[in-house]
């Protein structure tokens, strides 16, 4: 019945859990398996206006305050800033690349064989449907929670958006 399955996946247990049945399905239906981990830059820095709500709804932790004026800032700072967005950057994907490795080890101990992983940046629901839809996919399946809880407050579930975008069957996993 199917013979291409994309699984999202973020490392939280919901999306675990929705790796493991996309894993199952996927050995049992001798399918590809796709799994994609999506950076999400857009989100990683909030509007004041959003955090502060967030602050006061106690979802988020509050941040320090503190503020730069870069037209006034040294060339050396400058130079350690792009130095820590950079560094920042290469911690966020080799953690994607840890997550993905574990994500192959788990799909592969669930049987699956022909399992793809990648890491993409951009709107998580967006992505995933890019990713099924460049391999063929039948069905994606996806955790009903990930680990953006103050997006979700704000902007509703990944998983409600990827059905809403998705040309194939979706499956979600509580």
């Amino acid at each position: 019945m199917f013979k291409s399955i994309v699984v999202a996946y973020d490392g939280s247990a919901d999306a675990a859990r929705a790796l493991g049945a996309a894993a199952r399905l996927a050995a049992g239906e001798q399918a590809r398996l796709g799994i994609i981990y999506v950076i999400d830059l857009d989100h990683m820095s909030l509007p004041l206006e959003i955090r502060k709500m967030g602050e006061i709804e106690h979802v988020i932790e509050p941040s320090p305050n503190f503020m730069v004026d870069l037209e006034m800032t040294s060339p050396e700072l400058m130079k350690k800033l792009a130095k820590a967005e950079a560094d920042s950057h290469k911690a966020m994907l080799q953690y994607a690349d840890y997550l993905l490795a574990q994500a192959l080890k788990s799909a592969r101990n669930c049987g699956a064989s022909d399992v793809e992983v990648k890491t993409v940046q951009g709107d998580p629901a967006e992505m995933v449907v890019e990713f099924a839809n460049d391999r063929n996919a039948d069905l994606i399946v996806c955790g009903s929670r990930g680990l953006g809880r103050l997006k979700q407050l704000l902007l509703g579930s990944t998983s409600h958006k990827i059905t809403q975008l998705a040309a194939c069957s979706c499956l979600t996993v509580k």
